[in-house]
């Protein structure tokens, strides 16, 4: 199935949320991330998305294909990225594409150098110890990310707080482009908008619009920070939860 098909089938899936359980608020956050009560999470978390979208005039000269054709991984068109902190800005994919053994370390890269309010938001704000990989993911006007998934077994509800979450934050996202899940529907990206997305399930991206999608997606690191991040996301779900539930 190529992206349109894959849209066109999901895209009109009506959002169903299930009631969070009764648990300790640690089983909580584990049925969350392991699929059983989302497909995405907007989290309560802002920052300001105009100094973002200046920051990333800084970008322009920095951009490489992600993940292309000739990397057997999909078909797509237009889909590029930099990073602002991982082991380059041009090392846009996970780690093990570029050292063997163990995991390296991370640090802000020349780009990320430039980018000062993205920085302080990810330095001082968000509920993260430290950082794997931060980029820029661009879509261009009139172009797709085919479906596929992410999904790896080495992740379980017992180990998940040991890997890099993804978070999904749109810097400049058109009305006109759709990330779509198998089953689930269409995420509900605008600007200054902050997810957790299922990305475990299969999704595709379609940018329908004259203007470039620019999200960024960091992966986190909770260590010392877990706690304040587990009250973000269950009063995040929340939230969403009452708020899909005043509107059926």
């Amino acid at each position: 199935m190529d992206h349109l098909d894959f849209y066109n089938a999901h895209k009109d899936t009506p959002v169903v949320l299930k009631p969070l359980p009764d648990y300790d608020i640690e089983s909580q956050v584990k049925w969350i991330l392991t699929g059983n009560g989302y497909h995405w999470v907007e989290l309560n978390c802002k920052f300001d998305v105009e100094a973002w979208q200046q920051d990333a005039t800084a970008a322009k000269e920095y951009y490489v294909p992600h993940r292309d054709e000739s990397s057997g991984e999909g078909t797509h068109q237009g889909w590029e990225s930099c990073v602002l902190h991982g082991l380059g800005t041009d090392k846009t994919n996970d780690w093990r594409t570029y050292v063997q053994g163990k995991e390296p370390d991370y640090n802000w890269t020349e780009l990320g150098n430039k980018t000062a309010s993205i920085k302080s938001f990810f330095n001082e704000t968000f509920p993260a110890e430290r950082y794997a990989r931060i980029r820029f993911m661009k879509l261009k006007a009139g172009g797709w990310i085919s479906p596929h998934n992410d999904y790896t077994p080495m992740i379980t509800e017992r180990n998940i707080f040991d890997w890099p979450l993804p978070v999904n934050i749109a810097v400049d996202h058109p009305n006109e482009c759709h990330m779509t899940l198998k089953d689930q529907g269409c995420v509900p990206f605008s600007n200054g908008k902050m997810f957790l997305v299922n990305i475990f399930n299969d999704h595709s991206v379609v940018n329908n619009s004259t203007k470039d999608r620019l999200h960024i997606i960091a992966h986190c690191y909770l260590g010392s920070r877990k706690q304040e991040f587990m009250e973000l996301i269950v009063e995040s779900y929340k939230q969403q939860h009452e708020h899909i539930s005043s509107q059926v």
